[in-house]
C-alpha cells in the first residue's frame, strides 16, 4: 500500500475546521452561542436578517443597560426621589433660617452659675497627651472606671472631660463625682446637675427663711426632725441632693455651662456642652437653660426647645458651620439626647448612648491634630428608658 504524500499539500488543507477565520461579513459570525438565552426568539429571528443583525456582545450590553436603567428609575421613584425632595426642602428651610439672623439673648444672669469657662491650655492634646470626652455617665461609676481602663487613661498625661449628667438615675452618683474630682476631670453642667444644685439652693433658702421667721416668732420655728418645704422638688431628687458632701457639691458648682476647649487641629474650635448651642450666637449670650436642655430648634423663630417637634439643632448647626471660613468653624461635643444615641456629624458629636438604661458609655479620644476615635463599653441596665 502506498502512503499518501502530504509534503506537497498546503498546510491549510490539513486543518479540518475552516471556521477559525470567519469574517464578520459572513453569516457564521452571527451564529448563536450560550449567551443567546438573553434574547427572545423574535430578536434572534431579527438577527438573521442581514439588514438588522447586531453583534452578540452589543446585544447583551444593550439588555444589561436596559435592566440597569429600569432598576435606577424604580429606585428613584420609590426611595431616592422622595428622600431627595425632603433633603432639598430641608436645605431650603435651613437656608431661609440663616438669612433671618439672630436676636441677641435676653436671658437674665443666673446666680451662682458659670456661663463660659476656658480649658487650661496644658490639657490640650499635644504630643502624646490626649483629651478623653465621655457622654452621660448618670451615676454609673463602675462603667466609667471600665471605660477609662479600656482607653488606657493616664492621670498624668490625659485629661477627662464629662458632657454633664454625671449624676442621677444610676447607682453611685456621689462616687462618680468623687472620681471626677480626684483625677481633675472637667465637667459641664447638665440638666440633672442643675436640678441638684437648684434643690440644694432651695433647701438653703427655705432654711434661711425659717430662721428669719423664728427670730420674729419663736412659735413658727420648725422642729429638728421636720423636713424643709422644698417647692417643686421631687422626693428622689431631694434624697439624692442630700447624699452629696460639701466637697462634692462644690465640684458640681464649679462646672460651667459651656467649656471652651480651644483650637484642636482638624476639629477647629472645640466646645463642650451638655445639650446644644444656637449657631451665630456668642457663647456668653447663649441661654444657659437651653444649652443644658435643648434638642431642637424652630427654624421660623430660631428659638431652641427641649421638645422634639422642630428641626434637630445639630442639623442647623452643621449647616451653618459649613458656610463659615475654616478658621471660624466650631465643633460641639455634647450629650443629653439618649433617643438619638451616638450621633456623629462633621461639626457635632453626640456621645449620650444610654448607659444607665443598658446601652453603652461612649468616649471620644482626641489626639494631637484633632485625630480621634470612639471607644465604648457595655452598661448594665439600672432603669428603663423613657423617651422624651
Amino acid at each position: 500500500m502506498m502512503s499518501r504524500d502530504t509534503s506537497s499539500r498546503p498546510l491549510i488543507d490539513l486543518i479540518h475546521d475552516n471556521n477559525l477565520g470567519v469574517s464578520d461579513e459572513e453569516d457564521a459570525f452571527y451564529a448563536h452561542d450560550d449567551g443567546d438565552y438573553l434574547l427572545t426568539p423574535k430578536w434572534r429571528g431579527m438577527n438573521t436578517n442581514p439588514s438588522t443583525r447586531i453583534p452578540r456582545r452589543l446585544q447583551r450590553y444593550f439588555v444589561i443597560y436596559v435592566i440597569a436603567a429600569v432598576v435606577i428609575l424604580i429606585s428613584w421613584w420609590v426611595y431616592i426621589g422622595p428622600r431627595y425632595a425632603v433633603y432639598r426642602q430641608e436645605q431650603l428651610e435651613l437656608g431661609n433660617a440663616a438669612k433671618m439672623g439672630h436676636v441677641k439673648s435676653m436671658t437674665p444672669a443666673f446666680k451662682d452659675l458659670i456661663q463660659v469657662q476656658d480649658l487650661d491650655e496644658k490639657h490640650l492634646p499635644r504630643g502624646d497627651r490626649r483629651l478623653v470626652v465621655v457622654g452621660d455617665v448618670h451615676g454609673c461609676k463602675e462603667e466609667l472606671e471600665e471605660l477609662l481602663k479600656k482607653v488606657g487613661f493616664r492621670d498624668d498625661k490625659d485629661h477627662l472631660i464629662l458632657t454633664g449628667d454625671i449624676v442621677a438615675k444610676g447607682p453611685d452618683s456621689p462616687g462618680v463625682v468623687t472620681l471626677a474630682s480626684r483625677i481633675g476631670a472637667s465637667c459641664v453642667r447638665g440638666n440633672h446637675e442643675d436640678k441638684i444644685l437648684l434643690s440644694i439652693e432651695e433647701i438653703n433658702d427655705d432654711h434661711k427663711n425659717s430662721v428669719a421667721r423664728a427670730e420674729v416668732d419663736v412659735v413658727d420655728r420648725p422642729s429638728e426632725n421636720q423636713e424643709p418645704a422644698v417647692l417643686g422638688t421631687e422626693p428622689e431628687l431631694l434624697q439624692l441632693a442630700k447624699s452629696f458632701t460639701e466637697q462634692q457639691l462644690s465640684y458640681l458648682k464649679s462646672c460651667p455651662v459651656i467649656l471652651r476647649v480651644g483650637q484642636v487641629g482638624a476639629l477647629h474650635n472645640v466646645v463642650v456642652v451638655h445639650a446644644g448651642l444656637v449657631p451665630d450666637v456668642p457663647l456668653e449670650q447663649q441661654d444657659p437653660f437651653q444649652v443644658m436642655n435643648m434638642r431642637t430648634i424652630d427654624l421660623d423663630t430660631l428659638v431652641p426647645s427641649e421638645k422634639r417637634k422642630h428641626t434637630p439643632w445639630e442639623k442647623y448647626w452643621n449647616h451653618q458651620q459649613k458656610r463659615k471660613p475654616a478658621v471660624e468653624r466650631t465643633t460641639v461635643i455634647y450629650g443629653h439626647d439618649r433617643k438619638r444615641g451616638k450621633n456623629i456629624n462633621k461639626y457635632s458629636m453626640g456621645l449620650d448612648s444610654g448607659c444607665v438604661s443598658g446601652g453603652h458609655l461612649t468616649a471620644m479620644v482626641i489626639k494631637e491634630g484633632g485625630k480621634h476615635k470612639y471607644v465604648q463599653v457595655k452598661c448594665k441596665q439600672y432603669g428603663a428608658y423613657v423617651p422624651q
